[in-house]
Formats: structure tokens, C-alpha cells, sequence
């Protein structure tokens, strides 16, 4: 069996979208498929194959087409002023793409085509005109829910306004392509009920995002003191959310937890932080790493990880990798949508200031809860989150 998958996303570096992606395409091949992942190549993105695993390259293609997704002031004014097409999706519509897409689909025979994300359904009629055989359609998050929370949360007159008019945009394009595909496969059940009230009428199962466990078992957990413990935080610093729930963690959190715990670090990696941020983030108990190398190798710093989210939509990955590598979590529930996870028993959710700050200060203070809180939190992704199964339960639906 061959497999289309199409993205607007590469596969480096590795992020939420891209582990995304990636896992799926793994899990097809260790079915015994072989999969042509047809994806943009950005400025933020590119193909690597230098991190494919040498046991599934036999079976896997990866094209490549240079699409340029920047946004500038100018572009962005234009498109609010005379369109009523959301830039973020414009942005990724490319002839050049759509030609590349369309030749593959001429010259080769595929038993599916999956697209991931919304940005990459624009192209379903041009798949459709020369495709007959099913198409799944793999939604990452809701997109325009992203941003009405953004709306939601913002402070400034001027964000507001776009923010407003970007989400309404999103749900006429996200509403605009329900049921243009057969088969629906969202990362969580919240977003799955969320699509059938929007009205999808297709055949829809949830499809998570998975790990390779196996890579996980192999990575020694390292022993945790009171002496070394920090706080660690993790995530793509060019994203809105996660740039206003990290500085609402520093501004209302952080200095609370300093009073008890005045010698502890907060660790801070990610990539593409503009400096506005860095100078914000300026702290004699704040170390800035930045992109990191090796992103397990940080998580795995001893102490909790935490995740203040309170805007967005989807599955972050880096919670589910996190559990895997045994950690204690403590997150929004914003954060955790769409991981079944247990508050106390497999992550501590906590969604204002003082469930941040207690929650933190009690894992500090109690290793043995830390270390069962992160125990449970590997069986819980051991049972739930492999990814050949995930792609095994697909493929099975589909038949």
C-alpha cells in the first residue's frame, strides 16, 4: 500500500506539528506501507533526512517545495484592508506546490491520501480533480480557535481587532471545507466533538500523536535531589501562546516561588524568541537557553516541567514526550486538552495563580510525589500513545 501525506510543515526542526507528522508517516511504514510525505519548506522549516531512522528510509520519500511564508507589515495591512481570506492560510498558497502535488498524483498510484492540517486542505480540489480514492483529513488543532482565544486574552485595542477579524476568517475557511474529505482523523476527542458541531458528518476517529516507546525506554532518568532540582520550561517562543503564558508565569508565579525556594533556576528553552522577549525574561534565577540541541536531554533537567498555556487548541506533544521520560507536569487545562490525563495521579493541572504556585512548591518539596506522579505518567503513555498503534487503528478504521 502507498501513502500521500501532504504538510505545510518540514520535518526540522523537530516541533509539536512536525513530531506530528512524523510519527504517523513512522507508524504507516511499521505497517508495512510505504508513505511520500509531500511538505513546504519554510523559513522556520526544512527536510533534514539526517533524522530519519535508518530502519524506515527504504520506505519512505520526503519532497520538498520552497514555499515563502513570511509575514511583513505591509502584507499583513493589505490583506486586512482588501481581503476577507486570513493571511496565516494565504500565506501557504503556493502554484508551485499545487503543481508538485498535482504531478505526483498523475505519475503515481496511492491507496490514500492524508493531508495534515488546514492550511494543506486548501488543496483538496486539486487532489479531487485528479484523485478518486479517499482522503484524510488529519486536523492538528482548530485553528481558529487559537486565535479567538487570543482575542479572548489580549489586552491591546489593536490585537483585538485583528485577532477578532483572523478567527472569524478561520472559522469560514475551517466551516467552508467540512466534508470535502472522507475520512476524519482529529488528534483529540475535544476536537472531534468540536468538528461534528460544526456540523462534519464523515467518518471521524482520533488519532493522537504517538511516540516510539522504544527510544524512551532506552534514556536513563536522572536522580533528582533537592540540591539540583529547577523548574523547566519548554516550547516554541515565537508562538503567541506560548510567549504570554510563559511571561504570565514569570510575572505572577515566579517570584512567589522564590520566597520559598530563593536559590531555584527556571530553565528556559526554545526556539526563534525575539529579543523583546529575552530582555523580559532578564532574571538572576532565570537561565535563557534558547533552542536546544537535544530537546529530551533538557526535559529531562531535574525538577517539574511546567506548561502555562491558556490559549490554543490540538495536543502538545511535548507534554505526552515529557510523561514519557517520566516528569512531573504541571500544566493548564488548556495545556492537556486532548490527553486523557488524571489530575494528582499522572500531571498536576492548575489554572490560576495560586494552583501554579502551589503545585509547584509541593513537588519541589516532596520528591517521592514527583517521582510517582512522573511513574504513572509513562504507563499512561505507554498504554495510550505508541504510535504503530495509532496508525494500525487507522488504517484498520479506513478499510
Amino acid at each position: 500500500m502507498n501513502i500521500l501525506q501532504i504538510a505545510n510543515k518540514a520535518i526540522y526542526p523537530p516541533d509539536g506539528g512536525s513530531l506530528a507528522i512524523l510519527s504517523l508517516t513512522k507508524g504507516f511504514i511499521k505497517c508495512g506501507r510505504r508513505v511520500h510525505l509531500l511538505n513546504m519548506v519554510t523559513h522556520k522549516h526544512v527536510n533534514n533526512e539526517d533524522i530519519i531512522d535508518d530502519c524506515i528510509k527504504d520506505s519512505l520519500k520526503i519532497t520538498g517545495v520552497n514555499v515563502d511564508t513570511k509575514f511583513s507589515f505591509l502584507r499583513v495591512i493589505i490583506n486586512f484592508l482588501f481581503s476577507q481570506k486570513p493571511l496565516i492560510s494565504q500565506r501557504f498558497v503556493s502554484q508551485e506546490f499545487r503543481n508538485k502535488l498535482t504531478g505526483l498524483i498523475k505519475n503515481n498510484t496511492f491507496d490514500f491520501i492524508q493531508i495534515e492540517g488546514l492550511y494543506t486542505l486548501q488543496y483538496i480540489s486539486s487532489i479531487r480533480i485528479n484523485y478518486k480514492g479517499n482522503i484524510l483529513y488529519r486536523p492538528h488543532n482548530i485553528e481558529y480557535q487559537i486565535w479567538e482565544r487570543n482575542y479572548q486574552e489580549s489586552s491591546s485595542f489593536l490585537k483585538r481587532i485583528y485577532f477578532k477579524s483572523l478567527y472569524k476568517r478561520l472559522k469560514k475557511l475551517e466551516k467552508r471545507f467540512l466534508n470535502s474529505y472522507d475520512f476524519l482523523i482529529p488528534i483529540s476527542q475535544q476536537d472531534a466533538d468540536k468538528f461534528n458541531k460544526l456540523g462534519n458528518i464523515k467518518p471521524c476517529i482520533v488519532s493522537p500523536f504517538g511516540i516510539d516507546l522504544k527510544k524512551f525506554n532506552i534514556r536513563m532518568i536522572k536522580e533528582q535531589n533537592n540540591k539540583n532540582q529547577s523548574i523547566n520550561y519548554i516550547g516554541a517562543l515565537d508562538w503567541i501562546p506560548n510567549q504570554k503564558g510563559l511571561l504570565w508565569f514569570v510575572d505572577e508565579c515566579f517570584s512567589e516561588i522564590l520566597k520559598e525556594f530563593p536559590n531555584i533556576k527556571l530553565n528556559i528553552a526554545g526556539r526563534n524568541a525575539p529579543q523583546w522577549l529575552i530582555k523580559k525574561l532578564e532574571h538572576k534565577n532565570i537561565k535563557f537557553i534558547g533552542e536546544v540541541v537535544n530537546a529530551y536531554g533538557f526535559i529531562q533537567n531535574p525538577g517539574p516541567i511546567i506548561v502555562p498555556l491558556f490559549s490554543g487548541s490540538g495536543m502538545r506533544v511535548k507534554i505526552i514526550e515529557s510523561m514519557a521520560l517520566k516528569k512531573t507536569i504541571i500544566a493548564t487545562t488548556i495545556a492537556a486538552e486532548g490527553i486523557n490525563c488524571s489530575h494528582k495521579i499522572n500531571i498536576l493541572l492548575a489554572n490560576n495563580k495560586v494552583e501554579f504556585i502551589n503545585s509547584t512548591l509541593s513537588v519541589l518539596n516532596n520528591l517521592n510525589k514527583q517521582k510517582e506522579i512522573g511513574e504513572n505518567a509513562y504507563k499512561f503513555v505507554e498504554k495510550n500513545y505508541g504510535f504503530e498503534k495509532i496508525a494500525s487503528n487507522i488504517l484498520n478504521f479506513i478499510k
